[in-house]
C-alpha cells in the first residue's frame, strides 16, 4: 500500500472501534459480533482505515488475520485514547456527584456564627471531596468578591446589594433583646421600649436600628441610654454575658449566643433584621453553590421551627 506521509488521515471513531475490536478479537467475524454489525462492514470499515492512515494494518495469512508491527503500535496509541475517554467519564462521573471542585462563601459576621456553619456541616457530609471555603467579611466586600468572581455565593446585608450582584434569596427577621441570665426583664414573654427605659443598653451602630422607622424611634428613645457601642452582634451579646447591660441584635447571633450566658425575648415592636444570598449575574450557579442554596434554605425553616424567637416579618 502506497505510503502518503504528506497527506494528514482522516480518521473515524467507528474506524478505531472496528480497528480495535478486530485486534482484541483476532477475527473479523468476533470483532462484528461484539460491534453488533455484519461482517462485510467491518471489513469496510478496516478497508477505508487503512487508506485514510496509508499503511497496512494486517496480513491475510491462511485465512488469519495477523497484526503489523505498525498496528500493534497504532492499537498502544489507541488504548491510551481510550484510557483518557474513560478517565473522561471518571470525571465527569465525579464532578455530577459533586466529588471534586470548590464551592467559595463569602458571609457578613452574623450569618458566619449562625445558620452557615450548620449547612457547611451536612454539605461537607455529604460531599465530602468538595473543597469549601468560607470568607467572613463587610457585606460591600461580600459584594465586590461576588461581583469579581472570587466567591460563589455571598449572605450579606441587602443594603449592600447593587446591580454589580444577582440576588438569589431573600428574607426579613425580627429584632431580637438580649440580657444577662437572671436578669428581671427574663421574666416577660417579650421586651417594650418603657421596660429598656431605666437599662443600661448596648448599642449597635445607628444604621443598624435606623434604616425602618420603628429602629429609628427606639434608637432615639434609647439613646440616653447608649453607655456603650458596638459595630456587631456577637460583641454585644459577649457584653451582655459579662453582665454589662441588655442589647437590641439580630435573631440568629442570639440564637448562637443563648446557650453562653445570656436569655432571649422578642421585641414588642417590630425591628427588621433583613439578610439575601447573592451571586454572580456573570455565571450560571453550580451544581454545589444550588446544592449550599437547598440546604440553606432547610436550615433556616428549622431555626424558625425550633427557636422560637426566630421569626419573619410580616
Amino acid at each position: 500500500m502506497r505510503n502518503e506521509t504528506s497527506k494528514s488521515a482522516t480518521i473515524s471513531l467507528r474506524q478505531i472501534e472496528a480497528f480495535k475490536a478486530i485486534v482484541e478479537t483476532a477475527s473479523v467475524t468476533a470483532a462484528a459480533s461484539a460491534m453488533y454489525v455484519s461482517q462485510p462492514s467491518v471489513s469496510r470499515l478496516l478497508r477505508s482505515l487503512e487508506e485514510n492512515i496509508g499503511f497496512n494494518l494486517f496480513e491475510r495469512r491462511k485465512g488469519r488475520l495477523l497484526a503489523t508491527p505498525e498496528a500493534l503500535l497504532f492499537y498502544d496509541e489507541i488504548q491510551k485514547y481510550f484510557r483518557n475517554l474513560q478517565k473522561l467519564a471518571h470525571t465527569a462521573a465525579d464532578i455530577r456527584a459533586l466529588a471534586r471542585g470548590q464551592l467559595r462563601l463569602g458571609s457578613f459576621i452574623a450569618l458566619s456564627i449562625a445558620v452557615t456553619p450548620a449547612v457547611i456541616k451536612k454539605f461537607n457530609s455529604a460531599h465530602p471531596q468538595m473543597h469549601v471555603s468560607c470568607t467572613t467579611a463587610q457585606s460591600r466586600q461580600i459584594v465586590d468578591l461576588i461581583a469579581s468572581r472570587f466567591a460563589d455565593l455571598g449572605i450579606v446585608d441587602p443594603m449592600a446589594v447593587s446591580e454589580i450582584v444577582r440576588m438569589e434569596r431573600r428574607w426579613q427577621f425580627q429584632c431580637v433583646c438580649v440580657m444577662p441570665a437572671g436578669h428581671p426583664l427574663a421574666a416577660s414573654d417579650s421586651v417594650s421600649v418603657p421596660q429598656l427605659a431605666n437599662e443600661s443598653v448596648i448599642g449597635l451602630e445607628r444604621e443598624f436600628l435606623s434604616r425602618y422607622p420603628p429602629g429609628a424611634k427606639l434608637y432615639e428613645a434609647l439613646a440616653s441610654r447608649l453607655r456603650i457601642q458596638v459595630h456587631q452582634s456577637i460583641v454585644a451579646c459577649a457584653l451582655v454575658a459579662e453582665g454589662v447591660g441588655v442589647a437590641i441584635v439580630d435573631p440568629f447571633t442570639a440564637m448562637h449566643c443563648a446557650p453562653r450566658g445570656i436569655e432571649v425575648r422578642p421585641l414588642d415592636g417590630t425591628i427588621p433584621f433583613d439578610m439575601c444570598i447573592v451571586s454572580s449575574p456573570e455565571a450560571p450557579l453550580s451544581a454545589a453553590a444550588q446544592e449550599f442554596l437547598k440546604l440553606f434554605d432547610e436550615e433556616i425553616e428549622k431555626s424558625c421551627r425550633v427557636v422560637n424567637y426566630i421569626k419573619r416579618c410580616l
